[in-house]
């Protein structure tokens, strides 16, 4: 392959053209196939911290992600948007109970939500136009409209473009960093010092997975810095050495900047988060990766909101939340999941078409002789790539589904690109058709299906089967919300019957809708022991299959009720249902919203409710965590002992082996008969 021709000024003006109009298509394909989504569970938390941020600079909300998408959000809320006094935060679901109600009750969450996602289309258009662009000057026009074109097809990038979510951001922006870094390799200009270095801190300022990507990014860059001792000797390995640290401290300012160039997340230097940084830091178990924060803290190396959603990010992200059965491609698994997860989430959620293209273009490129700019280019691409898969294979679970994973994606995409892009250079009618083909083949597959978000091709039976093989938030995040409201209006309402839900749904969205709902225990006065519930019932698809690992049994759970409705991943079922262990599931909820949103201390109270639940779920590890603490504050010695032993003791459903190590040794803290008011009580595993 030889290095792209000069552009001429109507030429280049006519590729602009081109480019603009593939992302232009982009957004269009987008918007068709995201009209009837509603809002995700996550996105009124990150709108809400958002206008926060940019009314009145304040950081503290919402530090799990960083700031980017949330200040440009923010910045488009119309002026009427209601920010009401905010309470004192104490933990995670009282802050994010605050943000629901601010969104939903105080505010017009419909219009809110089409403002935000036109945002999102503007902010979401500029990086898809500023990747055509970099890949146009590193790899030639054909492999920069070759991988928009990619990017107009595929349903999950696309699923992602209106949503105030991080996942589609880091695809773009960390791709856009990847292709600079390679011409920055490969010419090692200033000009590419400040382009990689302002991507790479956009990244930051997307999501801390980030830098799993720019890690690899990183070593690329150094393998290209010494390379300069065969093109100019040491004077040219230091030259480059000094550029390679101007592109991270620019990468670091730049994510400085979002943070209002502060270290404490408030004005007045004060850090107002639902926890303090410190105790944040100290639930991290890892010890290398607990000091590498405390240092950081120390030293003030990173802002503490970005510090806090670091914390915050390791201890969910890679040590894991504690869940030990997980549902891969229709089998479950106990432990941490298998080494084929995100593969097979891959492999079933990309278009068969466009995988069949991205390794068209891995055949093509692997022995044609490339310009140094691809060489770098697709090392780069390489390395960030190997390096996220990393950063997710390590992680014991895999909740997220694929949008964890958008910049394989996006890497597969610029892949794609190449196979066009070699295509062209070989002037191959042959493979010119086989791409398009692919591409009008990805068109077919997918043109038709009406929620991007919940795409599956084939392998997995497709969108309307795919529950059977994957339980994660690639299937569903709350987007059919609006067609549960239509149905409830529709059929629940006239009927005076409640509805229950087995699925999530925001409270605030509830109450605003005028939903009939009723929680299965509303009160921790509760007396409904033997679970008798009858109405209207929302399962999650998944529900239908059994999980012998904590007793739930389809047939028992649905026998008296009737479907009624099928609304994507969600169905809405009729009838009476008696069930002892939904009631207590229900009740341990209750209790934790007593807990942490409502601050109980009535610990006695906790105590018999928690028995309850332990009698018919002794698995269930935030009960019985909370029930052993009740105890301890209660100084009953022996029983907080055997409330935390028999979540070791039981057998049906295996612990996740790092809370079971904590349960060891907070059990042996207590054993040791050190004064039981000196021990503080062990943090519940679930709680973020």
């Amino acid at each position: 392959m030889t290095s792209p021709r000069p552009i001429v000024p109507m030429h280049r003006l006519l590729g602009g053209i081109v480019l603009l109009l593939l992302a232009a298509l982009a957004l269009l394909r987008s918007s068709i196939g995201t009209q009837l989504d509603g809002f995700t569970v996550d996105e009124p938390w990150h709108i809400v911290a958002g206008t926060a941020y940019v009314r009145g600079g304040e950081r503290h909300l919402n530090p799990e992600h960083p700031p980017l998408v949330k200040l440009w959000v923010g910045a488009a809320m119309p002026e009427d948007f209601r920010l009401g006094p905010e309470p004192e935060l104490r933990e995670k679901a009282q802050e994010r109970e605050w943000v629901e109600k601010t969104m939903f009750l105080d505010n017009d969450a419909d219009r809110a939500q089409q403002r935000a996602r036109i945002a999102m289309w503007g902010f979401h258009g500029l990086l898809l136009a500023a990747l055509g662009v970099l890949l146009w000057r590193a790899a030639g026009f054909a492999w920069a409209a070759g991988t928009l074109a990619f990017l107009v097809l595929e349903p999950t990038i696309a699923a992602y473009l209106p949503v105030v979510m991080t996942d589609g951001p880091l695809a773009l922006t960390l791709t856009c960093a990847v292709v600079a870094a390679g011409i920055l390799a490969a010419t090692w200009q200033w000009r590419w010092v400040a382009i990689t270095g302002t991507a790479a801190g956009l990244a930051l300022g997307t999501k801390h997975s980030a830098l799993a990507g720019l890690l690899g990014v990183w070593l690329v860059l150094v393998a290209g810095m010494y390379a300069g001792l065969h093109h100019g000797g040491l004077r040219e390995l230091l030259r480059r050495n000094g550029q390679l640290l101007a592109c991270a401290a620019l990468a670091i300012v730049v994510l400085w900047a979002q943070y209002g160039f502060r270290f404490h997340a408030d004005r007045d230097g004060g850090d107002a988060f639902n926890r303090a940084l410190d105790d944040k830091i100290a639930e991290v178990a890892t010890p290398s990766l607990r000091g590498a924060l405390e240092v950081a803290d120390r030293l003030h190396v990173l802002p503490r909101a970005y510090l806090w959603g670091l914390a915050d990010t390791v201890r969910t992200g890679v040590e894991g939340r504690g869940w030990p059965v997980h549902l891969v491609w229709g089998h479950r698994y106990e432990g941490r999941t298998p080494w084929f997860t995100w593969p097979a989430i891959l492999a079933a959620k990309l278009p068969l078409a466009l995988s069949a293209l991205a390794l068209l273009g891995v055949a093509l490129l692997w022995r044609t002789p490339l310009p140094a700019t691809v060489r770098w280019m697709l090392a780069a691409l390489l390395a960030a790539s190997v390096m996220h898969l990393a950063a997710l294979a390590i992680s014991p679970a895999a909740w997220g589904g694929v949008r964890h994973a958008t910049p394989l994606i996006a890497a597969a995409a610029v892949l794609g690109g190449g196979a066009f892009a070699e295509a062209w250079r070989r002037r191959s009618r042959t493979l010119l058709a086989g791409c398009a083909v692919l591409l009008a083949a990805a068109f077919a597959m997918t043109i038709r299906e009406p929620r991007l978000w919940e795409y599956h091709n084939e392998l997995a039976g497709g969108s309307a089967n795919a529950w059977r093989y994957f339980s994660n938030e690639g299937l569903d995040l709350g987007q059919r919300f609006n067609e549960i409201r239509a149905f409830h209006d529709r059929e629940i309402a006239s009927s005076g019957q409640p509805l229950y839900s087995g699925v999530w749904l925001v409270e605030s969205q509830i109450r605003a809708a005028r939903l009939a709902y009723r929680p299965r225990v509303e009160t921790l006065d509760d007396t409904n022991v033997d679970g008798v519930y009858e109405g209207w019932f929302v399962y999650a698809n998944t529900d239908r299959l059994p999980l012998p690992q904590t007793d739930w049994d389809p047939e028992e759970v649905f026998k008296d009720l009737t479907l009624v409705a099928q609304l994507g991943n969600v169905g809405i079922w009729h009838g009476r249902q008696v069930r002892p262990k939904t009631r207590a599931s229900s009740l341990a909820f209750r209790v934790m919203e007593y807990l942490y949103k409502e601050n109980g201390k009535d610990w006695a109270l906790v105590a018999r409710r928690l028995e309850e639940v332990a009698a018919l779920m002794p698995y269930k590890v935030d009960a019985g965590v909370e029930l052993g603490n009740a105890y301890l504050r209660l100084g009953q010695r022996d029983a907080a002992l055997a409330a935390y032993r028999r979540l070791l003791e039981q057998k049906k459903l295996p612990l996740d082996a790092k809370v079971a190590d904590q349960l060891r040794a907070h059990i042996a803290r207590i054993e040791s008969g050190q004064a039981l008011a000196t021990i503080e009580p062990m943090r519940n595993p679930w709680m973020e």
